[in-house]
């Protein structure tokens, strides 16, 4: 039943954070990717202490290991997340960051965290072919921009890295909440530096317009602060492994969010990719001899 609940888990966190792009997307035509992300995770750190105003006394190891999650997993990915998807699509972006589980399984499979087998490399290949036919719309491909692809990839690697980061921080069974809320925390204390490059001018008026309050309060709620609570205890339930194949659903997700809210619509392409895609994360799951 653990499992069960650990994949539930993975798919509700991957659900809204997918659901995240377009709401991003809508969000800078009113605020920098350096505002969006201070005041999102501000926002989220509170609400994160409200549900438990407790803290944890730690060594300075442990310490170190939550800011490691932190820098990753807070900082360099939803940063880089932001800017790519101010510079490029926000579908580019989703396919890209699906990347992220291959980092996951090179950084387990380097520090011997999980053993590679066979099933999880055939599923990636066939969920990195379904995400690139996801790139096209009705058979033209979508433009790719360099610079906005590679912040989108650095953002991928950094979310590779806290999935294993996390591994170690949920075995030692601290409390969901509190271990959260001090990953956050690390996130946004490395996020200082930022206010000496990026402008920090929140217009905050314009928060208050319905369209950019809702976006605002959605992202607040789930990515910045309950997806996190979700993903953690699915990383304890399943594995970092199997918890980042999800990612795998991120571009599908997206799609299907901004087909009911900007109105897109899927190609042929994209349906084969869709196809692909699932059955990548299908093979993923299934166990088989080692490599």
């Amino acid at each position: 039943m653990g499992k069960v609940s650990g994949h539930i888990l993975a798919f509700s966190s991957v659900f809204f954070w997918s659901a995240l792009y377009v709401s991003v997307k809508i969000l800078l035509d009113y605020l920098s990717p350096f505002e969006l992300l201070i005041l999102q995770f501000v926002f989220g750190y509170i609400m994160l202490f409200a549900m438990k105003p407790t803290f944890l006394r730690i060594s300075l190891k442990e310490e170190a290991m939550f800011a490691i999650a932190g820098l990753c997993g807070i900082s360099i990915y939803n940063l880089f997340l932001n800017l790519a998807i101010e510079q490029t699509y926000a579908s580019n972006v989703s396919v890209i960051i699906a990347t992220a589980p291959l980092f996951t399984g090179i950084f387990a499979f380097m520090l011997r965290i999980e053993k590679p087998y066979r099933n999880f490399f055939i599923g990636f290949m066939l969920c990195i072919i379904g995400i690139i036919l996801l790139s096209y719309g009705d058979g033209e491909a979508v433009g790719f921009n360099p610079f906005g692809d590679m912040l989108a990839l650095i953002s991928a690697i950094g979310w590779g890295a806290y999935s294993v980061a996390i591994v170690s921080i949920m075995d030692r069974g601290y409390n969901i909440i509190i271990a959260t809320r001090k990953i956050v925390f690390y996130g946004i204390l490395f996020l200082i530096p930022g206010f000496f490059i990026f402008d920090f001018k929140p217009q905050w008026h314009e928060l208050l317009e319905p369209m950019v309050a809702f976006n605002f309060i959605f992202i607040v709620l789930f990515p910045s602060a309950l997806c996190f609570l979700m993903w953690n205890k699915a990383t304890l339930l399943i594995g970092a492994i199997k918890t980042n194949i999800y990612v795998y659903l991120t571009p599908i997700i997206t799609i299907i969010v901004a087909m009911i809210a900007i109105d897109e619509r899927l190609g042929f392409y994209g349906i084969v990719g869709v196809i692909l895609t699932l059955c990548g994360v299908i093979i993923g799951e299934c166990r088989n001899k080692r490599v």
